[in-house]
């Protein structure tokens, strides 16, 4: 048997309309249930503690030597049951059952009244309960109705007198419940009928323009263009054919971002190529030095100590070098790497600023290089130690690469602006100065400093700028700034 789509939108319908129905069904009945319970113990509370200083006040009235819940439990219980409609039950603090009255008017009442002689183990769950200081009621459906019991210590002044139990008729309530319920169903039947009806002549009309649709896309194919009748509609299906004829240039978009795609893919698959073959020449080059020094004067001959002294200089200097950018490495890796965002918290950077310029006038000073910082508190959000590695990088290589004798100006207003005398820098280093292993081959020049300066700044949702002019060199950084609330 063929399913049309007429049969498969039926069947759909009914499936998904019976869930739909069952759930609803469910929820409104838990919504029920739990509005009920929830009155429920609001009035059992309520009654609770009106009964409670009912009889208090008639302990008040009725002075004894004695138990008075035992000598008046007949005209107690009479009282409350008056006073609230309710069966009432008194036991005295042994368990023993002293009295119980029923409303006259409460026919259910009455022939649903327990006598018991004393609570034990065959007792109801509300009177055990009430026997173990708690407060706690249960509720009893019947073919006729529901009832409710309801029991409770009586403590006054930090005595035990009894215990008291309720028995009330919520007939109505749970009546009023199931006609709701009904009601609900009905509705729900209704509202699925009515739906169907209109859905079914949606559907109806619908498949009469898809046929039609159809009909013309086939002819279309053996090259008849003259019966598109569905390209005067002005609704959906009227639309159908005219996105058909677009589909083409669509798939051809499509091509053209995959192939943009590919050659990005390609394009970070040539830079991680390069990257290792930058490392490769960088580390060949301290180490090939270190490697001749060595097996020069490791020969037995060797007594030159002019060459000797040089030479251990050399390999000095190639092995700070080295380890250098085995350090730059490992921090670019670190920072790289990390796949959760390291903690980031407000900071001020015009301190952080301070205690750099600090460190790093000492590695100024046999340059002949003096370091100026001026501006006001520029806060942040961001991880210290990064902000912190960031500037010491830049302004590292600010003093490294600038002209010795000069100085290293920062700036730090609205965004912060480091700028240092240096020799004319080639085109193809200030292009690419942000990229790692790009540096004139000075000593203690990883090429990796203000790469990772690249990173941290674009962690930290900012900028980083490079600009050579006139022979001063300037690098621009703006991170986000955030309102300043409070003392930092």
């Amino acid at each position: 048997m063929k399913l049309t789509i007429r049969k498969k939108f039926f069947i759909g319908f009914f499936i998904v309309f019976f869930i739909a129905a069952g759930l609803s069904h469910q929820i409104m009945a838990k919504m029920l249930e739990k509005y009920t319970m929830t009155n429920l113990e609001e009035a059992v509370t309520s009654l609770q503690y009106s009964s409670t200083q009912f009889i208090k006040q008639f302990e008040q009235l009725h002075p004894q030597s004695g138990n008075f819940v035992v000598e008046h439990s007949d005209k107690l219980a009479n009282e409350l049951s008056k006073l609230n409609d309710q069966s009432v039950a008194l036991y005295d603090n042994e368990g023993q059952f002293l009295y119980e009255a029923v409303p006259i008017d409460r026919p259910i009442l009455i022939e649903q009244q327990r006598y018991q002689a004393s609570v034990g183990e065959n007792s109801s769950e509300e009177l055990k309960q009430a026997f173990q200081n708690k407060s706690a009621y249960t509720v009893q459906p019947l073919r006729e109705g529901t009832l409710l019991y309801f029991a409770y210590p009586l403590y006054l002044n930090d005595t035990l007198y009894g215990v008291v139990r309720f028995t009330a008729d919520y007939t109505d309530v749970f009546l009023h419940n199931k006609r709701l319920l009904r009601t609900f169903t009905l509705l729900t039947v209704l509202l699925f009928c009515g739906v169907y009806l209109i859905s079914l002549l949606l559907s109806n009309q619908f498949i009469r323009r898809v046929k039609e649709v159809t009909t013309a896309t086939k002819r279309m194919t053996t090259g008849d263009y003259e019966l598109i009748a569905a390209n005067k509609a002005t609704d959906e299906i009227g639309e159908l054919a005219q996105n058909f004829q677009h589909m083409q240039l669509q798939i051809q978009q499509h091509i053209q971002t995959i192939e943009q795609e590919k050659e990005k893919v390609l394009l970070l698959e040539e830079k991680r190529t390069t990257f290792f073959q930058n490392i490769t020449h960088e580390f060949k080059t301290p180490l090939t030095t270190i490697s001749g020094y060595a097996q020069i004067i490791g020969v037995r001959e060797f007594d030159d100590i002019e060459f000797l002294q040089k030479a251990s200089v050399k390999i000095r200097t190639e092995s700070e070098r080295l380890n250098e950018m085995v350090t730059q490495l490992l921090a670019l890796s670190k920072y790289q790497s990390t796949v959760l965002d390291t903690p980031h918290e407000m900071i001020d950077v015009y301190p952080i600023m301070q205690s750099v310029c600090e460190d790093l006038q000492m590695k100024a000073d046999p340059r002949n290089v003096k370091i100026h910082l001026k501006g006001h508190p520029y806060i942040v959000l961001g991880n210290p130690d990064e902000i912190r590695q960031l500037f010491l990088n830049v302004i590292d290589n600010a003093v490294l690469h600038g002209t010795p004798g000069g100085s290293v100006a920062i700036i730090v207003d609205e965004e912060i602006v480091v700028t240092n005398p240096c020799a004319p820098i080639p085109p193809a280093i200030a292009e690419n100065i942000f990229e790692p292993f790009v540096h004139r081959k000075l000593e203690g020049s990883s090429g990796l400093g203000l790469f990772i300066c690249a990173d941290i700044t674009a962690r930290h949702h900012g900028t980083i700028q490079f600009e050579e002019k006139h022979g001063q060199a300037e690098i621009r950084i703006q991170i986000p700034q955030q309102q300043h609330i409070g003392n930092m």
